[in-house]
């Protein structure tokens, strides 16, 4: 009665489903992780198992998981039907067997006998692989070769995103792209396709569904905050999936912005976290650390609280316990797929990108909410008298903690600021306008300021050799910085006349100071600032 009641209220669609892949690739685990979202301790399955899932609200699959072995294998076409839906599974962790079956073909002549017409191609067991995209792309390489024969009859899918039944990441991707495919046949869309990679693309998922997502994993989220924490530490988490990403990169960012730190230094505490889940259990934290992707997150996580705590009219910002208000708040950061939306597939997935910070190539970040009440007194936030002081700064440290070729980076960091100030001065005229040598200046002061911790003629008592190697980026602050070099926001008078550094040819491209040149190394100020500093 309920599930007619059901169908009659909401337009409920069935489809049957068939996962089949060879014995022993986690078909069971991956249905009983659908089903019931969580681990299930499987055997090998003598027949089948079915269940019925409901993704959406109102759209039934009911899912078939037979047997994997030789004997059960040409069996499978009695299975087949015109609707019938087939998801494969690709066992990543068998080293032995990383080629395309040959029983698959006889499979796939089935199914165009059969008319089913839809396949897609799971690589499972990802947790256990190392060099993920390499492998994947290997993996979608090999089967969309053998699946071209088939393109006139059949429309065929390699899933690229992380997938692992056992710890849950990538679950409800497989149910997003199913419900999206057969929405899209049927003339029911709800969640736009997404057609490409070039230009400004839609979220793959709508604002309902992210949140009713989202509503579901936080009922299941019953770990206090401190205890999450603990277990992050202790590389003992149940399960590291987009949210146990999201949660800790929170966390993190909470406390980094209360202190005021860098968004590159935020990332590269994030990312020491992650090399040491890698060296604690390296079974289960299988990350390739990727800075592009590690920054982008952490910037919408920045991004969702200040405008949290802005929209919120809060003095101070959320606490660790307002998580899942947080993601509520701003529900894309729960679409794994978020970055394609900033980024080409080819921009994101390059060595430049995971070895640095590379701005986006499709559109530029969306920028904070002003204020509610907003006057021409009162910049937006984080838009202070020392601003490009703190950028020059941020960026610096990363070169030097990177290591990364200088010009290469300024010039990124360069137009991200040009694009930012233009964007953030539409809702306050107050902030200076873009001035390329002005940024540019700033960057030497600290550029050179920064280096001359390197001589041990200027380099301060208390710092050896050994202890200097780690100190600019990771152990001196902003604060302590311009303590330490006394460089306040006016030292660019000592170089630049008032006519100069205001004009307009300065605006456009870089003009050398018109007083004295630009410095190369920059002494430490006196002893008490230095006491001060420690």
């Amino acid at each position: 009665m309920f599930k007619g009641l059901t169908r009659w209220l909401f337009g409920a669609t069935e489809y049957p489903v068939l996962v089949v892949g060879n014995d022993a690739s986690g078909k069971t685990t991956l249905l009983y992780r659908l089903k019931l979202n969580k681990l299930v301790t499987a055997i090998p399955t003598i027949g089948f198992n079915v269940e019925t899932i409901e993704y959406p609200r109102g759209w039934q699959w009911t899912m078939w998981d037979v047997g994997g072995c030789d004997k059960i294998q040409p069996l499978l076409r009695h299975y087949l039907k015109p609707n019938t839906l087939v998801l494969f599974l690709h066992d990543c962790s068998d080293t032995d067997r990383q080629e395309f079956p040959e029983w698959l073909r006889y499979f796939l002549n089935d199914m165009v006998e059969a008319q089913s017409k839809y396949i897609w191609i799971l690589p499972t067991k990802q947790d256990a692989i190392t060099e993920r995209e390499t492998f994947i792309s290997g993996v979608r390489q090999m089967y969309e070769k053998e699946l071209a024969q088939y393109k006139r009859d059949i429309q065929y899918k390699v899933l690229e995103h992380k997938l692992s039944a056992k710890t849950g990441e990538g679950m409800q991707e497989v149910m997003a792209e199913l419900y999206r495919t057969m929405a899209l046949e049927s003339g029911r869309v709800i969640l736009p396709k997404i057609e490409n990679d070039i230009g400004p693309q839609k979220a793959p998922t709508s604002e309902e569904e992210l949140k009713a997502l989202i509503d579901m994993e936080g009922n299941d989220d019953n770990i206090k905050p401190e205890s999450f924490w603990l277990s992050f530490l202790s590389a003992d988490l149940p399960a590291w999936d987009h949210r146990s990403h999201l949660k800790a990169g929170y966390f993190i960012v909470l406390d980094d912005a209360a202190k005021g730190d860098s968004i590159f230094t935020t990332a590269d505490k994030f990312i020491t976290h992650i090399k040491r889940l890698k060296e604690t259990h390296p079974d289960r934290f299988r990350n390739t650390e990727h800075q592009t992707m590690t920054i982008f997150w952490l910037l919408q996580l920045q991004l969702a609280i200040w405008n949290y705590k802005i929209d919120k009219g809060l003095d101070q910002f959320p606490a660790w316990g307002d998580f899942q208000d947080v993601l509520l708040h701003a529900p894309s950061l729960r679409n794994t797929k978020l970055w394609s939306l900033y980024y080409t597939r080819d921009r994101i997935f390059s060595q430049q990108a995971r070895e640095a910070w590379i701005i986006p190539d499709l559109q530029q970040f969306p920028i904070l909410k002003p204020q509610p009440i907003q006057t021409k007194s009162t910049p937006i936030a984080m838009e202070g008298s020392d601003r490009l002081l703190r950028f020059a700064y941020a960026i610096t440290q990363h070169i030097l903690a990177s290591g990364l070729r200088r010009g290469a980076v300024i010039k990124d960091a360069l137009s991200s600021l040009q694009a930012t100030t233009i964007r953030l001065r539409i809702v306050d005229l107050t902030i200076p306008p873009y001035s390329e040598t002005q940024a540019y200046f700033w960057i030497q002061v600290v550029h050179a300021a920064l280096r001359s911790l390197e001589s041990q003629k200027e380099r301060p008592d208390f710092l050896t050799k050994k202890s200097y190697d780690a100190f600019p980026t990771a152990q001196l602050s902003f604060s302590n910085f311009t303590i330490l070099f006394d460089i306040t926001p006016k030292a660019w008078k000592g170089y630049y006349s008032s006519e100069i550094w205001d004009s307009v040819a300065a605006r456009i491209e870089f003009v050398p100071p018109d007083i004295k040149p630009l410095p190369n190394i920059i002494g430490i100020s006196s002893d008490a600032h230095k006491k001060a500093t420690i």
